[in-house]
């Protein structure tokens, strides 16, 4: 276990709750001549050892994500899960499946994260519920900044003085030391000598804040997790000019189907290509590939293409969330165009809302009365165009059938 010493009893009340909000398991608290130590260690629950990076899990964070029903109205509430879903645009879900994006602004104010804290098991135990694939992303500022107070206080820095703590925190390899610990005590009327030990938490309070500043907090925008305005009139229901120009998803799918076979192929057993992997991971990050490149990954290579080049997915590896379109990013059509994407049922169809079952879809290239022709991955296993029949049937059960045509919408 971790100890804090020397802890005012006007004080302690504010360690514990620091402690609580770090996810910390409080061992003793012990009075020592009207000061308190306190011994404690990462809660059990809290931490298994990996950080979020090493690890997709098998079921999404929050459970709206893998159902058609759309997230209850009204405003996010505490946030459960964010993520990176675009170059400076961190998205965060909560927990019934509302969410926002931050957008644009400091990378520390993107993630919530004051003090540019490292993903990590630490940041983890501190609250945080995602990273950006170098820095954690906590759900709010008040617990970014508990962070940085809950590792100054750690034993790794609570003997060591101001100055000292800086040059570790900052450390001159990546930063001006100096000039970051000159800062703080300018600001903060701490001298550079002191020992954190001897500190209050109010003291504690002002580093941190000074420490963001430091850091370059910047706000951006705030915005909802929604399409702007869509590509096609519903009026006339063919594709606007806005349509053809921005169909750089299709470029991204071409790109694709030009590689060498085995690039874009599913690999025999043992192997893995790396490449369809790569789809889950972009796409549907939550979503561990258990079988590897032998999931279904029709859905994950059309996901690919969309969020590649900008523009919203489904963040789901099933191809009935494209007929959900919960987000209505997608504009519903009543026969195929160019570059739209196509969406495939396969029995039963007994439910309406298509909440579990397989189906495919792809990128419409061609079509007549009674085919389709997709531009998709996971077509014979590999990425290609393949021809469809729009309806099939053995007998006079129908076994597959296109259920949806959709044009993305201008992000």
């Amino acid at each position: 276990m971790d100890t804090i010493t020397d802890i005012a009893k006007t004080s302690l009340a504010e360690v514990l709750s620091a402690l609580a909000q770090a996810k910390m398991k409080v061992g003793s608290i012990a009075d020592a001549d009207g000061t308190y130590s306190v011994t404690y260690e990462p809660s059990p629950s809290s931490s298994d050892g990996a950080s979020l990076s090493s690890t997709l899990p098998t079921a999404p964070p929050v459970a709206n994500m893998d159902s058609p029903s759309p997230p209850v109205a009204g405003a996010p509430g505490a946030f459960v899960h964010a993520r990176a879903i675009a170059p400076k645009t961190i998205l965060y879900t909560d927990a019934e499946g509302r969410d926002e994006i931050r957008e644009g602004g400091s990378r520390s104010w993107r993630n919530c994260n004051a003090g540019n804290i490292r993903k990590g098991d630490f940041s983890i135990n501190c609250g945080a519920i995602g990273d950006d694939g170098s820095f954690a992303i906590f759900p709010d500022e008040e617990t970014g900044k508990a962070a940085i107070i809950a590792l100054l206080r750690t034993a790794t820095y609570i003997k060591l003085t101001l100055k000292e703590a800086i040059f570790r925190y900052a450390p001159p390899s990546e930063n001006n030391s100096e000039a970051y610990a000159q800062f703080i005590h300018s600001k903060t009327g701490i001298a550079l000598n002191a020992v954190l030990s001897s500190l209050k938490m109010d003291d504690f309070r002002k580093i941190a804040r000074f420490i963001q500043i430091v850091e370059g907090w910047k706000p951006g925008i705030i915005r909802s997790n929604a399409p702007p305005a869509p590509l096609m009139s519903t009026a006339i229901g063919v594709a606007s000019s806005a349509a053809s120009a921005t169909q750089d998803w299709m470029m991204i799918a071409r790109r694709e189907a030009a590689l060498p076979v085995r690039e874009r192929s599913q690999w025999p057993d043992p192997g893995e290509n790396p490449r369809i992997l790569n789809y889950f991971r972009v796409s549907a990050p939550w979503f561990e590939v258990a079988g590897g490149d032998e999931v279904d990954w029709c859905a994950a290579f059309v996901n690919y293409c969309l969020v590649s080049s900008g523009h919203m997915g489904t963040d789901h590896p099933g191809a009935r969330s494209f007929f959900w379109n919960k987000k209505k990013q997608f504009l519903v059509l009543k026969e195929p165009k160019p570059g739209a994407i196509a969406v495939r049922r396969y029995a039963p169809f007994s439910d309406p809302d298509w909440a579990t079952g397989n189906g495919h879809v792809g990128f419409v290239v061609s079509w007549t009365s009674t085919t389709v022709t997709l531009l998709g991955g996971n077509q014979s296993n590999t990425v290609c165009e393949k021809t469809f029949p729009r309806l099939e049937k053995n007998g006079n059960t129908k076994e597959s059938e296109f259920v949806r045509f959709l044009m993305p919408v201008i992000v």
